[in-house]
């Protein structure tokens, strides 16, 4: 199974001078359902969030596809600990 990890920004739910919420969701590409999502904090990113929402996934055994934000070797020895494989693009 190929589980896609991509964070997109929440158009039109900027609350006054608040910056529109970000969210990085992992998504099963075959079934088309999102196995979860963690919301990046205002001062913060993608790369500090992904290896949060990968310590709550079940992944072992799956291949994991993350977008050029998430090639970081934490990240990568993250999802290698949890025996699955992964593709940074």
């Amino acid at each position: 199974m190929l589980i896609c990890i991509d964070g997109k920004t929440i158009r039109g739910n900027k609350r006054k001078e608040e910056k529109p919420a970000h969210i990085v969701s992992a998504w099963c590409k075959e079934n088309g359902f999102c196995l979860g999502q963690k919301v990046v904090e205002e001062k913060s990113n993608e790369i500090t969030v992904i290896p949060d929402l990968v310590d709550k996934l079940q992944i072992k055994g799956q291949v994991i596809a993350i977008d050029v934000m998430g090639t970081q070797k934490e990240i990568a020895e993250k999802i290698r600990s949890k025996r699955a494989d992964y593709v940074l693009a």
